[in-house]
């Protein structure tokens, strides 16, 4: 499928670092694309839509990720063609996508002597490559992606389409976010035009929980915590938890998100015990509240409205201290009048 007449004048109000990312694109011949760990659907699909866009353009690409992938994307075109294990080979060009930092890959993942492109949308990002296109204003790293391919003139075929607009849904909350703007929607409205099917997406995505998942979710909202009057709320998933239900495989994708969704919270925390008795923990405000303020006190980042950390020290004592900082964070942000 041709692409179509992308907006007047949208491809060429790209920031100067776009078209340099585009020369290097078009001027290189091999590619490494690298997402961070425990993947969502932005990270998965704007790499996998680059992936696409790489090999249309007869480049030779790899997509890498740590992993674990999630399996109700894996109905993404080339999903399982992303690799989980640390490449031993590096191209010239490494492309990390939606990381706000090259930890957020993996510790061990060190390219060497490669040119390194930083494609990201959070606050929180640590202008770590020799071009960095970091636009905090994009509903999702896809849709980057997405300007990107335009640059490029390349062909949105429905497979391409497909990927990227997962990773415009998933990343806005099925278009329910505050950046679920005029830009995000004309980039899926123009990814639909190209292939993408809305509903078939949504379905993988929003209608294909597991038994077990379903199971720890109504374990976890019977064991809520709430404070500030209800403004805040917290809860756990520890692995007696999620070995009651058979492992994390079982995860429930947007929980944290979900329980920002209840009446009255203005922030939510769900902390995660991993498998080796580490903390991971997502954050999430519906409000006026700056949740990347609190990620970057933990020692993580992310969006304002949406932010996490991933800590390794012992469980237990990672969520209380956490659990101090998020109280005090609050107890100042809670006291201030609001602003006219």
């Amino acid at each position: 499928m041709k692409l179509e007449p992308c907006p007047t004048g949208l491809a060429e109000a790209e920031p100067p670092v776009v078209h340099e990312i585009a020369a290097l694109l078009r001027r290189e011949d091999e590619f490494l694309i690298a997402g961070h760990v425990r993947p969502d659907g932005d990270c998965v699909g704007s790499c996998l839509g680059l992936f696409g866009i790489l090999e249309q353009m007869g480049k030779r690409a790899r997509f890498f990720t740590p992993g674990p992938l999630p399996d109700f994307l894996t109905f993404l075109p080339n999903y399982d063609r992303i690799e989980t294990d640390i490449p031993q080979h590096w191209p010239p060009v490494v492309i990390y996508v939606d990381s706000s930092d090259p930890s957020r890959v993996h510790e061990d993942f060190k390219p060497a002597g490669a040119i390194v492109v930083n494609i990201d949308h959070h606050l929180s990002n640590s202008q770590f490559g020799q071009l960095n296109w970091v636009d905090t204003e994009a509903s999702a790293a896809a849709e980057q992606i997405y300007r990107l391919a335009l640059v490029l003139g390349a062909d949105i075929t429905p497979e391409i389409a497909t990927c990227l607009f997962t990773g415009i849904l998933t990343d806005s909350g099925g278009f329910r976010f505050s950046n679920a703007d005029e830009a995000a929607f004309n980039a899926a409205a123009h990814l639909v035009r190209c292939g993408a099917m809305p509903a078939e997406i949504a379905g993988h995505i929003y209608e294909s929980r597991k038994p077990e998942s379903v199971r720890l979710i109504g374990e976890v909202y019977r064991s809520l915590h709430y404070e500030f009057d209800g403004r805040f709320v917290w809860a756990e998933i520890d692995q007696a938890l999620y070995k009651s239900v058979g492992g994390e495989m079982f995860e429930p994708e947007g929980l944290s998100s979900d329980l920002r969704g209840i009446r009255g919270v203005e922030v939510s925390a769900l902390f995660h015990e991993t498998a080796e008795g580490w903390c991971r923990i997502g954050l999430r405000s519906k409000s006026s509240v700056n949740v990347s303020e609190i990620a970057t006190q933990l020692g993580g980042g992310g969006h304002y409205n949406a932010s996490g950390a991933y800590i390794r020290e012992p469980y237990p004592i990672v969520r209380d201290r956490s659990l101090r900082i998020i109280r005090e964070y609050l107890g100042r942000v809670f006291a201030e009048p609001p602003k006219a």
